[in-house]
């Protein structure tokens, strides 16, 4: 699966990652290595394949989710539309 499939489908199934780029990497990470998700999993591993580059950027999979939304609105998060209202009532003042 393509990272930008990845990304769409967890901004679809799991609304609170629209606004939260932190949680959005470590599901796509999660995704990327499932084994992530177990208590047991050392860091060193994960530190080791992160340096090698195992693991999509976070840099990239913003880029995508910000390109996601401006692509298909309904993607967006409660961030955006209380910064576009709180927009609306300053230019109506």
């Amino acid at each position: 699966m393509k990272l930008i499939d990845v990304i769409h489908t967890l901004l679809v199934e799991q609304p609170e990652t629209r606004d939260n780029d932190k949680l959005l990497t470590l599901k796509v990470w999660a995704f990327t290595n499932p084994r992530l998700r177990e208590s047991d999993y050392p860091f060193k591993d994960w530190a080791i394949d992160y340096l090698k580059g195992y693991y999509p950027d976070a840099e990239s999979i913003r880029r995508i989710r910000q390109k996601l939304q401006e692509n298909y609105p309904l993607l967006r998060g409660k961030t955006y539309m209380l910064r576009q209202q709180k927009a609306g009532r300053l230019n109506n003042q």
